[in-house]
């Protein structure tokens, strides 16, 4: 009798168990995913390519960042042209942004350089980029006075509207320029350069030169 009770009380205790198990798999149950992709902005800079000049002279003046005129002007030994130079920005972020500006002279075999001190680069005064002191790779160093708005962020001091000009002057000295430079090229080379900017006020330039 006492063996059979006891095997009741265990039943009963396995259904209660059975039971409670039943209840709690009987909650309601839900489970969702997402997924997110995020894109890396962009740093996309260029610049425009001048048009050559046939022929400069002692005493010429190469005005660049102007519309482009008619040709050569010669008023009393003071040649002047000019050239179209801009620079174009299709990245998503604000950037820093600068030109390196060579300039050279070279022979019509090509097989010697002449020197440069004949040549002098000068800034634009009231725009927005300055002429660094010293060179960088031999190079004269416009820097935007800023940082330039990308296309998706709006931090910066300038839309590239406000700066794509980059206007100077090239004079080529009369005096310093002899009879060896008869026939020689003017060999000018352009390169901008670009540099995420954050929104901190640090302008990598000091740190760091992009790749080319």
């Amino acid at each position: 009798m006492l063996q059979r009770k006891m095997l009741m009380s265990i039943a009963s205790v396995l259904v209660l168990v059975a039971l409670i198990a039943g209840a709690t798999m009987a909650w309601f149950t839900d489970s969702e995913t997402v997924a997110a992709t995020f894109t890396a902005g962009t740093v996309d800079v260029g610049i425009t390519d001048p048009t050559d000049i046939d022929i400069v002279n002692p005493g010429d003046i190469i005005n660049f960042g102007a519309e482009e005129d008619a040709g050569y002007n010669y008023v009393r030994g003071q040649g002047s042209y000019d050239r179209e130079l801009q620079i174009t920005y299709e990245g998503s972020k604000a950037a820093y942004v600068r030109v390196l500006v060579g300039a050279g002279w070279a022979t019509e075999d090509e097989e010697s350089v002449l020197p440069n001190t004949n040549i002098s680069i000068q800034d634009v005064a009231g725009d927005n980029w300055i002429l660094l002191p010293g060179q960088v790779d031999g190079k004269y160093v416009f820097e935007l006075n800023g940082i330039l708005n990308g296309s998706g962020e709006g931090f910066g001091d300038f839309d590239l509207a406000d700066v794509a000009n980059l206007p100077f002057t090239v004079t080529i000295n009369g005096a310093g320029t002899g009879n060896a430079y008869q026939g020689a090229a003017l060999d000018m080379d352009f390169e901008v350069q670009a540099i995420q900017a954050a929104n901190n006020g640090t302008n990598p330039f000091n740190q760091y030169v992009p790749e080319t």
